[in-house]
């Protein structure tokens, strides 16, 4: 979920990424409970784990809205849900990104994340939860 910024303000029917994916809060990793989860996650194709600039985590879904028509309009716009009409495109990843965000695409990427952030977890993780080679 990290674009870069743009030279001018996107509109949502120039993009539509939002509508692109699923985006689920989990536990912030800092146990091996919890890393692993985010280990088994990015075992999965298509499934990123994403960490904003509040310090949220979630794991993340590459999939279409079934809604979302190829000109990228909403065929249920007037019915959308709630979480669609609070949506805002000026301050979306595409129009204000945050450099303090993270995207975790593969589990190699995770871990070495970890093993800056917390090193005794990440050696946990490579003892207990990582295959051998």
């Amino acid at each position: 979920m990290s674009w870069p910024c743009p030279a001018r303000q996107v509109t949502c029917l120039e993009c539509g990424r939002c509508c692109t994916y699923v985006a689920v809060g989990i536990n912030e990793p800092k146990s091996a409970r919890y890393a692993s989860d985010v280990l088994w996650y990015l075992y999965h194709q298509q499934v990123s784990v994403y960490l904003d600039h509040l310090g949220d985590w979630f794991v993340v879904f590459e999939t279409r809205c079934r809604n979302l028509e190829p000109d990228l309009k909403c065929a249920i716009y007037p019915q959308r849900p709630e979480i669609c009409r609070g949506f805002d495109d000026r301050i979306c990843e595409v129009n204000a990104p945050d450099a303090r965000a993270r995207t975790f695409a593969t589990p190699a990427e995770f871990l070495e994340y970890v093993q800056g952030w917390r090193p005794r977890l990440f050696k946990r993780l490579q003892r207990d939860f990582v295959p051998r080679s």
